[in-house]
């Protein structure tokens, strides 16, 4: 029974014919090329997640009076922010 499948070629493997790496398997063939997917991906989050704060960097958000004006004015940007993104839940699941 195949339990897990290559994020590459999409291969049905069996546990003992499997290999994973950061939650994706793949098969003996094309372990390198998911490490270098994998790694691609992580960096890619990584680099989008900090791209969705880095507005914020410096700025009082605090409960002083402005703090609160200016979490009042970034409001949409801060539940945005807040919020986990497809391509991040996706990449948690392996896929």
């Amino acid at each position: 029974m195949s339990n897990y499948t290559c994020k590459k070629c999409k291969a049905k493997l069996k546990a003992n014919e499997a290999y994973e790496y950061r939650g994706a398997f793949a098969c003996g063939d094309h372990f390198d090329e998911v490490i270098e997917m994998r790694d691609f991906e992580r960096n890619q989050i990584i680099n989008d997640e900090h791209n969705k704060t880095k507005a914020f960097k410096g700025l009082d958000l605090t409960d002083s009076t402005i703090g609160k004006a200016n979490k009042a004015l970034l409001k949409p940007r801060i539940e945005i922010a807040g919020k986990e993104s497809p391509r991040l839940k996706n990449y948690e699941r392996g896929e």
